[in-house]
C-alpha cells in the first residue's frame, strides 16, 4: 500500500548485485578485542575494473553491545593514488557499491572521475552491509502493489493497512541484526571509521538526496573532519518526518503540474483542455483504480498504488516525461503495462519476480529508526497532506501507519547542525525538485557553517552530472576554488 511507503519517497536506482565475499577473520579479530581503528583495508579485485574491501564496525557506536557488522566498499581499479571521496546515492537504502560499479561513467564529471578515488559503500542495513532482509516476497508485493478490499480511507481500510504493515515489518526482522541500529547517526559514525582507515585527516564527500542528510549528520558529529562536501538534492535534517512528507507531496504535485503544462503543448499528449481539466482527469482515473484494476501484458494488474508509483517514478527527471505520457496514454485506453514498468523501476522489482535489491525495506527501517509521524500528531497532519495535492494528497494520508512494527533508533544523540566546520560545504538545489523541494536546499545552506547554495533553475531531482553549468561550478569547488568565488546561479 502507498501509505506503507509514505516515508519512502527517495532516490531509487535500478541496481543489480555483485559484492565481495564477507571475510570471517577480521570480524573474529575484532570480537576478540582488536580495536576497530586498527583494521587494514585490503582491496581486492571484485569485478571487471573494480576493487572491493570490507570494514568491521560495532553494531552500536554509543553503547557497547559486543556485536559487530561488516560494511562493503568499492572503488575503481587503478584509482588508489587519487584523493578519496566517499559517495552516497541516496535513499535511504540505495547501494553505494552498486551506484559506483553500475554508474561510474555518469557520476559527476570527467574531472571528478579523473581526479578523485570514488569510494562507494553500502550503509548498514543496505546491500551487502548486514542487509535488512524480508523473508516473504509475496507479502512485500502486497505492500507495494496490493489493493485493499475496503473503501479507500475507511476505518476498515486503515485497519487492513495497519495489519499488513505490521506483518511486513515482522517478516523483515525475523533474521539478522536488530534494525534499530540501522539509523543515519550510526551510519555517519561508520563513515568516520572509513575516513580513519583511509588515513585521512578530513573526509571529502559527495552525497545525493538522502545522502545530503547523511553528510549533514556527519558534519554535526565530526565538524572538524569535514572536507569538501557536495550535497546535491538537499534534505533539511532539522524538520520533522511529517513536515518532510508534506514538502514532498507538494513537490511532486508541483512537478506533475509542470509536466502537464508541457504535455498539453505536445501532439501526443493524452489530455485535452487546460491544466485543471488534465488534473481532474488524472484524479478521476486514480479514484477509479481504488476499486478496479487495469490489465497489463505481464500477467499482473495495476491498481491505484502501483499507478501512483509509476507516475512518481517519471517525475524525478524531465527526461522521463515522454515515458509518463506513453504510460498515461496507454492506461487511459485500458493497458497499464508501461505504468507497471515504471512502478517496478521505482520499487526495484524484477519483472520476472522478486526484487533486485533491498532498497525498500532498508528505506523504511532507516527512516523509521531516524524519525516517524506519531499517532497523536497524525490528526493535524493528514488534512494538510490532503490539501497539498488534489491528485496525490489523499494517497499519502495516515502517515502514522508507515512505521507500525518498526523500532525507533538506538545510539542517537541530540545534534547541533550549526557548529563551525572544517571546510564550507557546497549545497546544490534544483528549483523544480519534486523529491527534495528547493526550500530544503535553502534551509540546509543556511544551517551548515559557511555553506553556499548553488541554485539550478530547472526540473528534476539532483543536478551534478547532468547540467553543464552545475558541473562546472561543482568541479571548481572540488578543485579548491574559494567558495566565495563561485558562480552560484545556473539558469
Amino acid at each position: 500500500m502507498l501509505r506503507a511507503k509514505s516515508l519512502l519517497l527517495g532516490s531509487v536506482l535500478l541496481l543489480t548485485a555483485c559484492y565481495p565475499q564477507v571475510p570471517v577473520e577480521p570480524i573474529d579479530e575484532i570480537r576478540a578485542g582488536k580495536d576497530v581503528t586498527s583494521q587494514e583495508l585490503v582491496w581486492e579485485s571484485c569485478d571487471l575494473g573494480f576493487e572491493c574491501t570490507t570494514v568491521v564496525a560495532p553494531l552500536n557506536w554509543v553503547v557497547e553491545t559486543g556485536e559487530y557488522l561488516t560494511l562493503s566498499l568499492i572503488r575503481p581499479a587503478g584509482s588508489a593514488e587519487l584523493a578519496p571521496i566517499l559517495v552516497n546515492p541516496g535513499g535511504p537504502g540505495a547501494s553505494g557499491v552498486d551506484f559506483v560499479r553500475d554508474n561510474l561513467d555518469t557520476i559527476g564529471t570527467n574531472f571528478l572521475r579523473e581526479n578523485f578515488q570514488l569510494i562507494g559503500f553500502d550503509p548498514r542495513g543496505v546491500g551487502e552491509s548486514a542487509p535488512v532482509t524480508c523473508v516473504d516476497s509475496d507479502l512485500k508485493d502486497q505492500v507495494y502493489y496490493g489493493q485493499s478490499p475496503y473503501e479507500y480511507g475507511s476505518d476498515q481500510d486503515l485497519k487492513w493497512t495497519e495489519d499488513l504493515v505490521q506483518r511486513f515489518a515482522d517478516s523483515c526482522q525475523s533474521v539478522g541484526f536488530d534494525v534499530s541500529h540501522f539509523n543515519t547517526q550510526q551510519s555517519a559514525r561508520d563513515m568516520d571509521l572509513i575516513r580513519e582507515l583511509l588515513g585521512l585527516e578530513v573526509l571529502d564527500y559527495l552525497g545525493y538526496s538522502y545522502g545530503t542528510e547523511l553528510g549533514a549528520t556527519y558534519a554535526a558529529l565530526f565538524p572538524d573532519r569535514v572536507g569538501k562536501f557536495v550535497l546535491d538534492g538537499a534534505a533539511d535534517p532539522t524538520i520533522s518526518t511529517g513536515e518532510n512528507l508534506l514538502n514532498q507531496v507538494a513537490g511532486f504535485d508541483a512537478a506533475f503540474k509542470t509536466y502537464l503544462v508541457d504535455c498539453l503543448q505536445q501532439a501526443e499528449c493524452p489530455f485535452d483542455g487546460d491544466l485543471d481539466q488534465a488534473l481532474l482527469k488524472v484524479a478521476d482515473f486514480l479514484e477509479m483504480l481504488e476499486t478496479k484494476t487495469l490489465p497489463t501484458q505481464f500477467d499482473r494488474e495495476v491498481g491505484v498504488t502501483a499507478a501512483i508509483y509509476g507516475i512518481i517514478a517519471a517525475l524525478y527527471s524531465e527526461e522521463s516525461w515522454p515515458y509518463l505520457t506513453q504510460a498515461l496514454s496507454e492506461a487511459f485506453d485500458g493497458d497499464a503495462s508501461t505504468l507497471l514498468m515504471l512502478a517496478d523501476f521505482y520499487n526495484d522489482r524484477d519483472p520476472d519476480g522478486g526484487y533486485l535489491s533491498n532498497i525498500n525495506e532498508a528505506n523504511i527501517a532507516i527512516g523509521c529508526a531516524d524519525s516517524r509521524v506519531r499517532f497523536e500528531d497524525a490528526a493535524d497532519l493528514t488534512p494538510k497532506i490532503e490539501a497539498a495535492s488534489a491528485v496525490f494528497g489523499k494517497y499519502f494520508a495516515s502517515p502514522e501507519l508507515s512505521c507500525v512494527g518498526w523500532p525507533e533508533g538506538q545510539g542517537k544523540v541530540e545534534l547541533d547542525f550549526r557548529q563551525k566546520l572544517g571546510y564550507p560545504p557546497l549545497v546544490v538545489g534544483t528549483t523544480g525538485d519534486p523529491a527534495t523541494p528547493f526550500v530544503q536546499a535553502q534551509a540546509l545552506s543556511e544551517i551548515l557553517d559557511g555553506a553556499k547554495l548553488l541554485t539550478f533553475e530547472g526540473e528534476g531531482h539532483t543536478a551534478y552530472g547532468s547540467n553543464p553549468c552545475v558541473n562546472e561550478v561543482v568541479d571548481q569547488y572540488l578543485s579548491g576554488a574559494p567558495i566565495d568565488s563561485l558562480k552560484l546561479l545556473c539558469p
